[in-house]
């Protein structure tokens, strides 16, 4: 087979074609054992409840307070925990295999979102319903320390793609995995009260997801997730 490269369109038209066959996507990965199933759900639903309460708690707190910092960690964490405690109980293991073109591909992905929402932004400007919620949330980073902002939204990103993409994807079934996970996503970060990061989290949620299930990594997740929230982070407080 030609391995010619590959366009993002592409990428998303062969994942949703392919939707029949995507448990041999994960067929280096373990399955849950269905003695284990139940018990892993459990762990995981705490784990989604936990950390939406955390990340609302989190992004509601006044802009340079220090307990942002460690608030913020705590989300990282309870996912982190959540997960652990899921692949000991469901006996499974990850894939974060990836070659240098899926990479680059999703990388690109992240950046042409994140394009997408710098445009969007502008518009979003003259629209105060929408601009003061956003504007709040990006004062973290205007008014407090911008590297430990960078690296605490670093450290969120590569936890929800593990936790999403990750242990709630390995206990649903194949042909729901991309619409709930992105459903999970979307109602976790609606809780925070800000509407345009819960868009943001919505087509963020869905693109991550059609990458799972087109290369069985989570690599490539993760890389769209970091790219498109670093680019959010940087160039947002610039524009609304």
């Amino acid at each position: 087979m030609a391995t010619s490269h590959r366009s993002p369109r592409h990428v998303f038209g062969a994942a949703l074609a392919g939707a029949r066959d995507v448990e041999l996507r994960d067929a280096e990965a373990d399955p849950v054992p269905e003695h284990r199933l139940g018990a892993t759900r459990v762990i995981i639903g705490a784990t989604g409840v936990a950390a939406a309460v955390a990340l609302s708690w989190s992004l509601n707190l006044e802009p340079g307070q220090a307990l942002f910092y460690p608030a913020t960690f705590l989300v990282a964490v309870i996912y982190g925990a959540g997960i652990f405690a899921a692949g000991r109980v469901g006996a499974t293991r990850l894939r974060w295999r990836a070659d240098g073109r899926e990479l680059l591909e999703a990388f690109g992905i992240g950046i042409a979102l994140a394009l997408l929402f710098v445009v969007g932004a502008f518009l979003v400007r003259f629209i105060p319903a929408l601009r003061d919620p956003v504007s709040h949330l990006l004062d973290h980073a205007r008014k407090g320390s911008l590297p430990i902002v960078a690296l605490t939204t670093a450290v969120n990103g590569i936890a929800e793609e593990v936790f999403y993409r990750g242990g709630l994807w390995r206990v649903l079934s194949p042909r729901k995995r991309v619409l709930w996970t992105t459903v999970a996503y979307t109602a976790v970060t609606a809780l925070t009260g800000i509407p345009l990061l819960a868009l943001a989290a919505a087509m963020l949620g869905f693109v991550v997801a059609v990458l799972r299930q087109q290369s069985g990594s989570l690599a490539g997740p993760i890389v769209t997730h970091l790219t498109w929230s670093m680019l959010m982070l940087f160039v947002l407080p610039h524009v609304v």
